[in-house]
């Protein structure tokens, strides 16, 4: 068992807030929040800014040496690599250096098991570029992953902007790019976390084709109906809504959309017209990213009321 998993365990009594735009009733509501409340969002759930710490954030630490050219395989034939995280990056955070916010990602890992709609394929998207799309999906497909008889795999669909291969220390192709392009099978571009065993990763490839045309295909479908055989979750890191064609077509063929928002950062008419595009039988949830303690909606910390495991 992976000593993020015994981390993890180690803090399994711990109690986060989960926030409901329903039970607003002091004080002036976050702008994002009574936009999602307008038109019928249950649940908020807000994730604290990641708080430095001296730890590794659950994975190790690195300046990313050269790794093998060949990595090892396992029994489906996916390719083994090691999560390589620098610590400075808020991704992972389970192995106790970050307890709320693990907590956080733990709440946001249970509404989508006991979701009614019971989603596979899930995207990831926000308002604007700066939000913590990526951020957030690396931390939901974590979550998941903790999960014992699952299998998770996270798709970098940002094919224009990809960031999660750098954020963990992997090579970026051959990946999802390739894989839509017939360069390789999806066998040869999926890579399984050494750290965390049920996390698997689709890195974005790189392409000189438009990622529009590449997603606007039947390939792109095929792949997502295999990948609804092959994995128990597929969480995709989509672009932007609005900023280019790609998020629809990542959208269309998904269960349902995430939405990440920055109360520091995201424009209040950006959020208000996102909210708005994303079909109401879509969308899963709202994250609010970074969000910090109101004094009317403090988080309650009961980390002090229950010991510690011996």
């Amino acid at each position: 068992m992976s000593r993020i998993y015994d981390a993890l365990k180690h803090t399994e009594n711990e109690v986060v807030r989960m926030i409901e735009t329903e039970t607003e009733q002091h004080g002036q509501p976050d702008p994002a929040a009574a936009d999602a409340e307008a038109i019928g969002v249950r649940q908020v759930i807000e994730i604290p800014a990641p708080v430095p710490a001296p730890g590794t954030n659950g994975v190790a630490a690195t300046a990313y040496p050269p790794k093998p050219a060949e990595l090892p395989l396992n029994d489906r034939g996916y390719r083994i690599a090691r999560v390589r995280a620098r610590a400075s990056q808020p991704v992972l955070p389970f192995d106790g250096s970050d307890r709320r916010t693990a907590e956080c990602y733990r709440i946001l890992r249970t509404n989508i098991l006991h979701h009614a709609a019971k989603p596979k394929v899930i995207a990831i998207s926000s308002p604007g570029a700066g939000d913590g799309k990526t951020t957030t999906a690396i931390n939901i497909a974590g979550a998941l992953a903790l999960k014992q008889d699952v299998r998770v795999l996270l798709v970098d669909g940002d094919l224009r902007h990809s960031t999660i291969a750098p954020k963990l220390g992997i090579e970026d192709a051959p990946g999802l790019a390739e894989v839509l392009t017939g360069q390789c099978s999806l066998q040869d571009a999926v890579v399984q976390t050494e750290n965390l065993p049920n996390l698997h990763i689709l890195p974005a490839g790189r392409t000189s084709a438009n990622p529009a045309e590449l997603l606007d295909s039947a390939a792109w479908r095929e792949l997502v109906r295999n990948l609804r055989e092959q994995f128990t979750f597929a969480i995709v890191d989509s672009t932007p809504m609005g900023i280019v064609a790609d998020y629809d077509l990542i959208h269309a063929v998904c269960d349902g959309t995430i939405l990440v928002m920055r109360p520091d950062h995201t424009e209040r008419q950006a959020c208000a017209k996102a909210l708005k595009t994303i079909a109401k039988n879509k969308l899963l949830g709202i994250v609010l990213n970074c969000a910090e303690d109101w004094f009317l909606w403090k988080m309650r910390d009961y980390y002090g009321y229950y010991p510690e495991s011996k």
